[in-house]
């Protein structure tokens, strides 16, 4: 009987890493939070591709929008832990969402495996020509003289732009009043137009419009400067020391995935981001390549949790 149990435990042993060895043996599937066009779904393409070629099976794509990542987070959280269904994790699904939302039926911290941190962003601070400021100090000044008065747009409740203008008008001490819409190009349309005064907004999507004189950009979210607009200062260059909100996105799966599983997809995943097409790509994209093990994305995870649930019970922040 012991000689049994003995070769029972040494055959499992030798099982965990076989299966991680085959693995994969069908097609995976990303799960995006967004609907198509935006940094994540673009980014998970870039990706699957990458994957695809580097297994040999098919790496497909789904998009599951809604409630700021929630609907995919709970479908991810719920799906077996095989290594076959994957998230493309952003900041609002993995850190805030469960201290802002309410019935949020998954648990960040204990319902996914952490696999990798793929990229970091900024967002830009951008306002419509016509309000009366051209750098943070005076945009500063103008809110407090005209306490909620000023309308910032986001693409919603919880995601990095929305909580960017959180973090801003909590430190420099501001009453502004929030317009949430669904996506980041409705969001900008309506800045554009001058139905808001400001928002943070994607540089991807807002560069391009710099140049037409209905916004300008006042400052980067992040701890610095973009390549592509050098001479936009940091928002804590730019008046709020100690400022830096920066989005990020990575890859979550299941909990219970194997760690085999996660560490042959972490291997991978980095490979994929260490390329230098994909280096180039995120260059164009404004963000900055991260790799990371898994341990270290789920630390990470577990930090961005604790700051934003401060934010969130400091700013008494609460989505439907």
């Amino acid at each position: 009987m012991i000689r049994y149990l003995t070769a029972l435990v040494a055959g499992l042993a030798l099982a965990l890493p076989a299966a991680a060895q085959d693995y994969p043996t069908k097609p995976i599937k990303i799960i995006v939070a967004s609907a198509a066009g935006g940094a994540s779904d673009i980014l998970s393409r870039l990706v699957a591709e990458k994957m695809s070629v580097a297994y040999g099976q098919p790496v497909l794509v789904e998009a599951k929008p809604g409630a700021n990542g929630n609907i995919a987070a709970e479908f991810v959280a719920a799906a077996p832990p095989d290594g076959y269904t994957l998230m493309m994790g952003t900041i609002g699904a993995l850190a805030i969402n469960a201290s802002m939302y309410k019935n949020v039926r998954y648990d960040p911290l204990k319902d996914f495996a952490p696999v990798a941190r793929l990229v970091s962003f900024s967002n830009l601070l951008v306002v419509k020509s016509a309000l009366p400021v051209h750098n943070v100090k005076e945009l500063i000044a103008y809110a407090k003289a005209h306490p909620n008065e000023l309308h910032f747009g986001s693409p919603g409740a919880g995601g990095s732009p929305h909580m960017s203008m959180v973090q801003f008008a909590q430190m420099a001490h501001l009453q502004m009043v929030h317009v949430p819409y669904k996506g980041a190009a409705p969001t900008l349309t309506d800045l554009m137009g001058g139905y808001i005064d400001l928002a943070f907004s994607d540089p991807l999507l807002t560069q391009p419009h710099l140049q037409g004189g209905r916004i300008r950009a006042l400052a980067v979210s992040g701890s610095r400067r973009l390549p592509s607009l050098p001479n936009i200062p940091t928002v804590a260059e730019a008046g709020v020391p100690g400022y830096e909100v920066s989005g990020w996105l990575g890859i979550a799966a299941p909990a219970n995935t194997p760690p085999a599983i996660v560490a042959k997809l972490n291997k991978t995943l980095n490979e994929a981001m260490a390329m230098p097409d994909m280096q180039a790509k995120m260059k164009d994209m404004g963000a900055e390549v991260i790799t990371t093990t898994p341990a270290e994305f789920g630390t990470f995870m577990a930090s961005e949790f604790t700051r934003w649930k401060k934010v969130i019970v400091e700013g008494n922040l609460v989505a439907d």
